[in-house]
């Protein structure tokens, strides 16, 4: 993942000449390398070989699941696999706020130097695979450097392993598992036996199962001034509470204590790319950085700072009683923030940006969320225990997931004309029998709900029926908040 992009150009000679043994001047090419020129350069050295590389900042994709690794590597070759598993064997505190997840030293991350324009399309936040030439590591100044050189950022960075790009592919968005190019699998036994799976983790609740997959299926679809449309954050309502105890205090901040929550985060983890879990506590919210801020040209990560697709689990039912400090006001904002607008905040010396991105958020709670979201969903329990598919069934679930995500969808005009014929009804029955009146809001929730299933069950246009189905749906969810 691109982690900050910041870190400027460098001037360097692309090709020089050199006398080769017969004592012919021979142009010799110099890309890719950070090694010293071999030969004495002639003062009158072209201006066509002087050119200018970009330096990026990348690190391994933080939240991805074991699966996803797996995936990526099983055809990998000694170079790839060496490449993948670079790490920093004793990474400094610099390196470390580098990265978004917090106590975790299970990352990579290295200097890619992208040459040409290549640099001008790579933004933060984007998951990349990169060809390229392993350089040399970056080195610290000398103290004699030291007194000449100008203070540069890249002098934070000594040992940091470099990589010279030839070239690189966009993962993102459809592009982003390496399981989509496997047979498409939209079938109904699939989307029955997935919502199994899921309500196998929440007590055989089907309902509340559903919306969860109607959750992993949404993405951002619209983006117009500001406004988007397409996500969809979820509440789940009524989940088991914890008291964390004195032993647990002691787990890494990040943990998720709750025995219920554990169990649910295990299944998505299991079906998506990404995942993160987000325990809300006092010390999580006071002790942390969720948004990117840039401190002497070096930008340092938020817990925010992640690919677009991926989960996050916001878990408030270990949220115990304490006094939130300025940090943990302006962490709890950030969150607001994502889950309404889906952007974060990147917080510069003299200026402040908003960067869109496009995460999948689902909250738990004991009772009513302190969070915004767009859908609560009260939940029924049972007792049950939570079902382990084989690696074969998991493969179609999530292969199910990411084609019913990034397929095509349409609202026929006939379907569209129903749809807000079945509203003014709603409207006017609501009206006679003196009851609350339908909103825009719900409207809008539906509308939202419609895409979702009908991709959930392969169709590519909406139908009446499915619109009915949706409603039905909706007003399942709505009988349990009554």
């Amino acid at each position: 993942m691109i982690q900050d992009t910041g870190l400027g150009q460098e001037m360097f000679i692309s090709a020089y000449e050199k006398l080769d043994p017969n004592g012919e001047p021979k142009l010799t090419c110099y890309r890719y390398t950070d090694d010293p020129v071999e030969a004495e350069l002639d003062h009158q050295l072209s201006n066509d070989h002087l050119c200018e590389r970009s330096l990026v900042y990348c690190v391994s994709p933080p939240g991805e699941t074991q699966w996803t690794k797996e995936a990526y590597t099983v055809n990998s070759d000694p170079l790839i696999d060496c490449l993948n598993k670079l790490e920093i064997k004793e990474p400094n505190s610099i390196i470390n706020k580098k990265y978004p997840l917090p106590q975790s030293n299970n990352h990579t991350s290295c200097i890619v130097k992208f040459y040409n324009e290549m640099a001008e399309s790579v933004k933060v936040g984007q998951l990349i695979e990169i060809i390229g030439i392993r350089g040399q590591n970056m080195t610290p100044l000398s103290n004699e450097q030291q007194e000449t050189e100008l203070d540069s950022a890249l002098d934070l960075f000594s040992d940091i392993p470099v990589l010279h790009a030839i070239a690189y592919n966009n993962l993102n968005a459809v592009h982003s598992n390496p399981l989509s190019g496997e047979e498409n699998n939209l079938s109904l036994d699939v989307r029955t036996q997935l919502i199994d799976y899921i309500a196998s983790a929440l007590g055989n609740d089907r309902l509340a199962a559903e919306f969860v997959l109607l959750q992993l299926l949404s993405r951002v679809t619209v983006k117009n001034r500001g406004l988007k449309i397409g996500n969809f954050t979820l509440n789940i309502s009524g989940f088991p509470a914890h008291q964390t105890t004195e032993q647990e205090k002691k787990n890494p901040m990040f943990t998720l204590n709750n025995p219920a929550s554990k169990s649910f985060s295990n299944v998505l983890d299991n079906l998506n790319l990404h995942t993160v879990q987000l325990p809300l506590t006092i010390d999580s919210l006071n002790k942390t950085k969720f948004t990117p801020k840039s401190v002497n040209e070096n930008l340092e990560a938020g817990l925010l700072q992640l690919i677009d697709g991926t989960v996050v689990l916001v878990d408030e039912t270990v949220l115990d009683e304490g006094q939130l400090v300025d940090p943990g006001v302006r962490n709890f904002q950030a969150l607001n923030d994502l889950i309404q607008n889906q952007t974060l905040s990147y917080e510069f010396p003299f200026s402040q940006y908003e960067f869109d991105t496009d995460l999948n958020l689902i909250t738990l709670s004991n009772s009513k969320s302190m969070l915004p979201n767009h859908c609560s969903v009260p939940l029924m329990m049972n007792t049950a225990d939570v079902v382990q598919p084989e690696k074969e069934t998991l493969d179609r679930f999530r292969q199910f997931i990411h084609h019913a995500k990034y397929a095509s969808y349409d609202i026929p005009e006939q379907v569209s004309e129903y749809i807000q014929t079945t509203f003014v009804n709603e409207r006017k029955a609501a009206t006679e029998a003196k009851t609350e009146l339908p909103t825009q809001e719900e409207l809008m929730l539906r509308m939202n709900l419609a895409r979702l299933v009908a991709v959930s069950f392969g169709e590519k246009n909406l139908t009446e029926e499915r619109y009915d189905y949706v409603v039905r749906l909706d007003k399942q969810r709505r009988e349990r908040l009554a």
